[in-house]
């Protein structure tokens, strides 16, 4: 208590002592006003802008576990053919998508934001759609571009263009007579026209053209996305910006970029699966022709008629067995299908067709990754060269890949034909008990097995084909538009209440700093003083 008390005592002729002085706090609070007045009036009105997308799963796709096909229903499920995508939605893959670089450079080019005009001397205003000139490039030109490069250009309506170029190494001065003004820096060609939407004839405008990965980076950390819930598939986008339009632009560009990125993965590998089962169906409609000249050629030689009422009882006792049989043998054709198309040297780099990618969720993480790989791969060739080294590590990291979709492949036929040689062996030992069975009817069984299976294999891959060219032919939105990019009411910059207290604390930071440095000051020149008198 005495201890507070002496605090208050010693405290009391300071704040005394400083209220003596009225009139600087007076003349700093109104130079503090006049500041925080300047904040209001010219720093721009920045406003939140929102939107929000409903992530929709893909069930159109081969989304059945089975089909009506008698005897082979529940083939295609115990195959892993039951839909064409996963059936489920990872938001946090989403929302990591949507912060992709690749996605916002796309965004970037796409609006030109990759320039940046501001006119002097309010130089932190950036502006959009009204600046007077356009600064444009080769799209496929920005991939080299490593540095800012700064155009200053003026123009005083009388037919004189002065633009001046800096980047790290030059600066050059030019001079032009009329737009358009075609530049060479760095090995880009860049082009400088008059915007149409601007009026203004005389001007001078600073225009800085970024790597659009550069400008994709600072978006990202300004931007906010985030799941609604936890419980829902929805996602909500916040980006603040002094510029309404641009805001609600960059929203809704990512949204439908990120919609044409997703149903161009759709189509790519769709085609993939169709053009598998266009030539599959081809050899397995050969095959059934085959089996079934086959039985007619027995038939006729044997002088057989209704053997299907001569062996129902046989039918009867190896049904369930039959069934079995049936869908191993699908599963062991299609097997052989699949090892096929992926060791032809002439799918290396090709996407592995969807239908196999519904295997199991262990084995379908190899041919997922494999699967995303080779896409990464086309794109990143696309945007630059096959000799980039990054080209280099991801044809590396496929063959690893590819060693390890063998390896998967391997083990499962190989857990197939086990499982097959046991259901055989079973079916040897049905044989022998039915001795009694005719070699002309054990012998049009198999025949007539052989012709299910083929039927049974033929149907599958023609429902497929029918399914998948279905899907890939309707263009509907992964990202499900919910609420298109809008601006909230009240803006978020500048604020009275951070000006308000700005205010107070420059008021004070002022006139104490002023008077606690004065007093340092008399206090110092006296201690010289009395140090040089004696």
């Amino acid at each position: 208590m005495e201890k507070q008390q002496t605090e208050n005592i010693g405290l009391r002729p300071i704040i005394v002592d400083y209220l003596r002085h009225w009139k600087l706090i007076a003349v700093t609070g109104v130079i503090s006003l006049i500041l925080a007045i300047l904040y209001l009036l010219l720093f721009p009105k920045t406003y939140e802008t929102m939107a929000r997308v409903q992530i929709q799963e893909d069930d159109n796709m081969l989304s059945s576990g089975s089909i009506g096909l008698g005897e082979a229903a529940g083939v295609m499920k115990s195959f892993g053919l039951g839909g064409f995508a996963s059936g489920s939605i990872n938001i946090d893959d989403e929302i990591v998508t949507f912060y992709s670089s690749y996605l916002m450079s796309e965004a970037i080019s796409k609006l030109g934001l990759y320039v940046e005009y501001t006119k002097p001397p309010v130089f932190w205003y950036k502006m959009y759609g009204e600046e007077p000139v356009k600064v444009t490039c080769d799209p496929s030109a920005l991939a080299s571009l490593n540095e800012t490069i700064k155009f200053y250009i003026s123009s005083s309506g009388a037919g004189v263009i002065k633009i001046k170029y800096k980047t790290l190494k030059e600066s050059k001065q030019l001079q032009f007579e009329s737009f358009p003004a075609e530049i060479e820096v760095n090995n880009i060609r860049f082009v400088i026209n008059k915007n149409p939407a601007s009026s203004e004839s005389s001007f001078s405008v600073k225009a800085a053209v970024n790597p659009p990965h550069w400008v994709a980076e600072a978006l990202a950390k300004e931007m906010v996305i985030e799941d609604y819930s936890k419980t829902s598939n929805m996602i909500e986008f916040m980006y603040q910006d002094h510029q309404a339009q641009r805001a609600k632009d960059i929203l809704n560009t990512i949204i439908a970029y990120y919609n044409e990125d997703a149903f161009s993965y759709k189509q790519k590998v769709g085609q993939a699966s169709l053009d598998f089962l266009a030539g599959r169906i081809s050899n397995v409609t050969g095959e059934l022709s085959l089996v079934e000249k086959q039985i007619e050629r027995y038939k006729t030689a044997n002088k057989l008629t209704d053997v299907e009422y001569d062996i129902q009882y046989y039918a009867e006792y190896m049904r369930e067995l039959k069934v079995k049989m049936i869908e191993l043998e699908t599963q062991s054709v299609l097997f052989e299908l699949m090892d096929d198309y992926i060791k032809n040297p002439d799918n290396k780099y090709a996407p592995i067709p969807s239908m196999f990618t519904t295997l199991t969720e262990m084995e379908a993480t190899p041919v997922s990754l494999y699967n995303m790989k080779l896409i990464e791969r086309e794109r990143t060739i696309q945007n630059s060269s096959p000799d980039n080294p990054l080209v280099t590590n991801l044809n590396l990291e496929i063959e690893r890949l590819r060693e390890s979709v063998f390896r998967m492949i391997d083990n499962a036929h190989q857990s197939m034909v086990l499982a097959r040689k046991r259901l055989e062996d079973t079916e040897q030992q049905l044989i022998k008990r039915q001795e009694a069975v005719p070699e002309q009817e054990r012998v049009y069984v198999d025949l007539k097995r052989q012709q299910e299976i083929y039927q049974g294999v033929y149907l599958i891959l023609l429902q497929k084909r029918e399914e998948i060219a279905l899907s890939i032919g309707q263009n509907v939105d992964k990202a499900k538009v919910i609420d298109a990019a809008f601006v909230m009411k009240k803006p978020v910059q500048p604020r009275k209440l951070f000006a308000a207290i700005g205010l107070i604390v420059l008021t004070l930071a002022l006139s104490i700093g002023w008077l606690f440095f004065k007093d340092q000051t008399v206090a110092i020149w006296k201690q010289l003083r009395e140090e040089k008198v004696e």
